[in-house]
């Protein structure tokens, strides 16, 4: 599977553009800021539904516009798919809808979400290791929801239930609610939440031996751990998720609604990578950090496959100027040898040499909202 056409209507940057894609690496080039990220957040923006970089429709629009379009042209051995991405701003509510298509038919987000598997490899991943929690559940969330409809319905969902009971507990902390109101947001976190816990510990399980596989053949000795830090202690190694909830809601009923927010649920995840049984945050240095993040994105890669029968779509924004030599080289061989992704977009400045190391397909250039293509030999532009 690999996408063979985009076309943006009042999308960021692009007031309109038609883009033709190859299978294989396509290298796109431009100044920061020309609307090289736009191009692969709108095609992440048809894969998950939604945009990965904004929960705004209103922020993803060109200025002053109320509609916006996505189209993709996705090929497979079957034949080619059209999908669609449409929003409009809805005047009366100041607010945006959004409209999901499938060869003209309007289908609900489940239907569209994992037809295209993407994984993304942003600049700021680069701090997947060290930095907070957000980014790894983000990354959970993105990986999983694409693999099982099951585990998207429920976060959403689960985000829903969060917000009620949020609101709830603080009416509580200022006396203007009855605690039995918080009893069905209770029974409805224990539910969602203990599915979307129990895929996100499978992910990391199935996750492991692959990044440990990955660190192992770029060079780095040392055993390589994912630990599952739940929002909720598991009881023991036969208890359930759900049971875990449960315990921890009945522990923590006073604080919560003293603090008048939930400090039980998917929402306090996180997971913790080790690297030799140490935390590697603390103890692995620049480079180890970054070698393990190529590999976790590796492992969502080679999931995709296993899970689904067929390589996701890669993209790699602006990501191989943060690297050194070593890792800028190691990861595009790796692209092309051990995880055969079928089609690869990869956004720079710079080509960094990227033909040296695996054909191109094509060199798009970007430049203030508009794309041409150059030829792969030179450096013409043409529209």
């Amino acid at each position: 599977m690999h996408i063979s056409q985009i076309r943006l209507l009042n999308f960021r940057v692009y007031q309109q553009a038609l883009v033709d894609l190859q299978p294989g690496v396509n290298l796109i080039l431009g100044e920061n800021g020309s609307g090289k990220t736009s191009l692969l957040e709108a095609i992440a923006t048809v894969a998950l539904t939604r945009s990965p970089r904004t929960g705004s429709l209103a922020e993803c629009a060109s200025f002053a516009s109320t509609d916006m379009g996505i189209s993709i042209t996705v090929q497979e051995e079957s034949g080619s798919s059209v999908l669609e991405f449409r929003a409009q701003r809805q005047p009366l509510q100041d607010r945006w809808t959004r409209v999901l298509r499938e060869d003209g038919s309007q289908v609900p987000a489940r239907r569209l979400l994992g037809r295209i598997g993407v994984v993304i490899f942003w600049p700021e991943d680069l701090a997947l290791v060290k930095g907070g929690p957000e980014p790894r559940r983000r990354l959970l969330d993105v990986a999983i929801s694409q693999l099982s409809p099951e585990y998207s319905e429920a976060a959403v969902k689960c985000r829903r239930v969060l917000e009620q009971r949020n609101s709830v507990l603080r009416r509580l902390r200022d006396g203007e609610a009855d605690p039995a109101l918080l009893q069905p947001w209770d029974r409805a976190l224990v539910e969602h939440g203990g599915v979307v816990m129990r895929y996100r510990r499978r992910f990391l399980e199935q996750a492991q031996p692959v990044v440990a596989e990955a660190v192992a053949s770029i060079g780095e000795p040392a055993e390589v751990g994912l630990s599952y830090r739940p929002g909720a202690k598991l009881l023991g190694p036969e208890s359930s998720e759900e049971e875990a909830l449960v315990a921890a809601l009945r522990e923590l009923t006073v604080e919560e609604r003293v603090r008048g927010q939930s400090l039980v649920g998917p929402h306090r995840d996180d997971f913790e990578v080790l690297l030799g049984g140490r935390p590697a945050r603390q103890f692995a240095s620049q480079g180890q950090q970054r070698t393990l993040v190529l590999a976790i994105k590796e492992a969502e890669v080679r999931i995709h496959g296993e899970i689904l029968g067929r390589r996701p779509l890669v993209m790699l924004d602006d990501v191989l100027s943060e690297l050194d030599s070593r890792h800028r080289h190691g990861l595009i061989a790796r692209l092309a040898s051990n995880m055969r992704v079928e089609q690869t977009l990869v956004t720079a400045t710079e080509d960094h040499g990227i033909g040296e190391e695996v054909p191109v397909a094509q060199v798009l250039e970007v430049r203030a909202g508009t794309i041409g293509r150059q030829p792969t030999e030179g450096r013409g532009w043409r529209e």
